[in-house]
């Protein structure tokens, strides 16, 4: 039992401990909630609030950082001098932040202390190799600051990481007008990948000279077709037959099936016998509604294949259904022969053979059209070559009917194709049937 002199010593302690209590409450409360305030104070993301943030969390370095960022960017008024120290702040609080280093940078540039601003971008880029946003961002930093090495290492890091993004690197170069070998030399990985693409670029932009030294670094032994085709399709529409010829030969002798140039007859797979490229110096095969192009090994006129085409009557189409470059030497006369069968072809615009010139002046000469049923009929074209020539396009083709009854119906066979220089043309009469 509590005696009276008890009593008030205990009442005493109590109060004191519930003092105490509270005392303690208060504090941990109070350091608890200063994030907390601080980021309520951060609501208001003007000088005033930012202040106000950091004065309840000095110890944040994300209020420092957001600070210098808004006399940084502020439109008003920007106080370069002030950004720089608060982000300096937020770096010796955290300083593997790759984001403060670049905006010191940045704050550094703005107020005039280059080799600052280049020592604090050097350091972001170290904290944060893999990311290539900060690669892309470098790489056009260094350009601006004409530190043409340090940007070509970062764009050549930026490739590697987003390789789908090659194209904007590219597009970036040019317009900086950065030198091509430059960029062959030291920008491109030394990889098939890389080099392919920057050649598919060049040719997309029409960069003659440059692509010509990219398929210098490329490596044959990886081509694929649909490169090869470009490249020299590309040769070809800017009239570079004979280097596009030289590559054509070199790399068609590693292509298996794809026949091989015969000299007497000029045209590259000329009786269809052999897989067809569709471009470059061999035939190029075009579809449309109600046109269906194959190659039939049951009806030729020599060897295992001929060319077919056959039409459903349903459509009246103007195509040209297979073309084929071919080098010509200008001013001097050619024929051109071919063989043609067609089955119940209808409409009197059937089937012929066309010639015409290759980016230069307006040469067109065509043989006679075929229509109805024949039976291996000897198609030919005389012509003498433009002297602005150096190729011309051999075609079969088929032009639309402006006539009422012109759904085109029945197929057709082709076969037997040469080009010569006329005077020892082979005539229809020597031919053995």
């Amino acid at each position: 039992m509590i005696n009276d002199q008890q009593r008030p010593q205990k009442t005493l302690a109590f109060r004191v401990f519930s003092v105490s209590a509270v005392f303690i409450y208060v504090l941990v409360f109070w350091l608890l909630s200063r994030p907390f305030t601080g980021w309520l104070s951060l609501g208001k993301a003007d000088e005033k609030g930012l202040l106000a943030a950091i004065r309840y969390d000095k110890s944040n370095a994300s209020y420092h950082f957001l600070l210098g960022r808004y006399y940084l960017m502020s439109l008003n008024s920007p106080d370069y001098p002030k950004a720089i120290a608060r982000y300096r702040a937020s770096i010796q609080m955290s300083p593997l932040q790759a984001g403060a280093w670049i905006d010191l940078s940045k704050a550094y540039q703005a107020n005039g202390q280059t080799a600052q601003s280049q020592e604090s971008f050097e350091r972001a880029v170290k904290l944060s190799p893999n990311n290539a946003d900060l690669m892309w961002e470098a790489g056009t930093y260094w350009l601006i600051n004409n530190r043409l090495d340090m940007a070509v290492a970062a764009l050549k890091r930026y490739i590697l990481l987003v390789p789908a993004r090659q194209t904007d690197v590219y597009d970036l170069c040019w317009k900086l007008r950065l030198d091509n070998r430059s960029i062959l030399q030291d920008l491109l990985p030394d990889s098939f990948e890389y080099r392919s693409q920057y050649l598919s670029y060049l040719i997309s932009t029409n960069h003659v000279t440059e692509a010509r030294e990219a398929w210098e670094t490329i490596d044959v032994q990886s081509l694929d077709k649909d490169l090869f085709i470009k490249y020299v399709n590309f040769l070809v529409a800017h009239n570079l037959y004979d280097e596009a010829w030289k590559i054509w030969e070199e790399i068609t002798r590693q292509i298996e099936g794809t026949g091989a140039y015969d000299e007497t007859t000029i045209i590259w797979n000329p009786g269809f016998e052999h897989e067809m490229l569709n471009g470059g110096f061999d035939w190029k095969i075009s579809e449309i509604a109600g046109v269906n192009v194959f190659i039939d090994d049951t009806i030729r006129m020599s060897g295992n294949h001929s060319l077919g085409v056959s039409f459903d009557g349903q459509h009246n189409p103007d195509i040209t259904i297979a073309r084929q470059i071919v080098r010509a030497k200008p001013s001097s006369p050619y024929s051109l022969r071919g063989y043609v069968k067609t089955d119940s072809l209808t409409t009197t615009n059937g089937i012929f053979l066309l010639v015409s010139g290759h980016n230069c002046s307006n040469f067109n000469k065509s043989s006679e059209v075929l229509t109805g049923s024949n039976f291996w009929k000897e198609l030919s074209v005389d012509f003498d070559v433009p002297s602005d020539c150096g190729a011309v396009m051999i075609a079969v083709r088929r032009e639309k009917s402006s006539k009422f009854d012109n759904k085109i119906e029945g197929t057709a066979w082709i076969d037997g194709m040469t080009l010569k220089p006329r005077g020892i043309i082979q005539t229809s009469n020597s031919v053995k049937h």
